[in-house]
């Protein structure tokens, strides 16, 4: 069984269908059983979770949800006293529900995914990677042709080596090492509340926590968006895109000629989220 967990705060209703497509790309490329784990607080509406449950069991495949107030309060009170800001924030609290994924499972390790990805490619050839004594696994920003001491303040100042600084988007999870570095993880939360500076909240704390003893992935396992453009190749590969903000599927161009747009409304397509009601909307918006 590969487990495969998302984390969802949908305060406007409207964020469960980019979950959705991932778990979507998913399903249609493994052939292995899955079960997706949501973990959520009050936002998910009643209509998004049966949307869940529909495009799962239509794949043979299983979702569980778990609300993270309701399981976790003390938790979450704990992490965001020590970095209140992440109240107010765009990304929102549900960045920090990455945290609970270790209470959430029993499993040994974990796969967890951002909801701007598309998984174009089977998620067991990841799954079967040997973690060994790391305690994550991860694709280095700078793979993506990012200059890490440029873009992040953690690596500036020495508190990780910039060939180490991973990306967040894409984890495998060493849930039995996870769950021993609970204080040490509260201290890494600390640490960005007290320093609004280094931006990038949960993906500032793991690197700061676990640079150092995380597992290099290939870039195939999370390949950004923007890179492949600027690549300009006609061909999309088996790997694991991920579109970040403005280069989502669904965001403002609606330019078929990209073979990396079709891929992502290709797969949104194939969801429940792609109805009537939001055809109409659709339409309404571009007349």
């Amino acid at each position: 069984m590969v487990h495969i967990c998302f984390c969802l705060n949908d305060k406007t209703g409207k964020y469960s269908k980019f979950t959705g497509v991932v778990a979507c790309s998913i399903f249609e490329n493994t052939n292995s059983k899955v079960t997706i784990h949501i973990i959520h607080d009050k936002t998910l509406t009643a209509d998004n979770r049966d949307k869940f449950f529909y495009l799962a069991g239509r794949y043979g495949q299983a979702v569980k949800f778990y609300n993270a107030d309701e399981l976790w309060a003390d938790k979450l009170d704990e992490m965001i006293t020590l970095c209140p800001a992440i109240e107010t924030s765009v990304v929102s609290r549900g960045a920090f529900y990455k945290f609970l994924i270790p209470h959430a499972l029993t499993a040994d390790k974990a796969i967890y995914l951002d909801s701007d990805l598309i998984v174009n490619t089977d998620i067991n050839e990841l799954w079967r990677l040997d973690l060994g004594d790391n305690v994550l696994a991860a694709v280095p920003e700078a793979a993506n042709g990012i200059d890490p001491r440029k873009k992040f303040r953690l690596v500036r100042e020495g508190l990780v080596k910039g060939d180490e600084y991973f990306n967040s988007g894409v984890m495998m999870m060493n849930l039995n090492a996870l769950r021993r570095e609970e204080e040490f993880i509260l201290k890494g939360i600390k640490l960005r509340g007290d320093n609004p500076k280094y931006g990038h909240w949960d993906q500032t704390v793991f690197n700061y926590c676990f640079a150092n003893n995380s597992l290099k992935l290939p870039l195939k396992f999370n390949r950004f968006v923007k890179s492949a453009r600027l690549e300009k190749s006609f061909y999309v590969n088996r790997e694991i895109y991920h579109y970040t903000a403005a280069h989502l599927g669904l965001g403002v161009t609606l330019d078929m000629s990209d073979n990396l747009n079709r891929l992502w409304w290709n797969c949104f397509l194939k969801t429940p989220w792609a109805n009537a009601d939001f055809v109409g909307n659709l339409c309404g918006a571009l007349m």
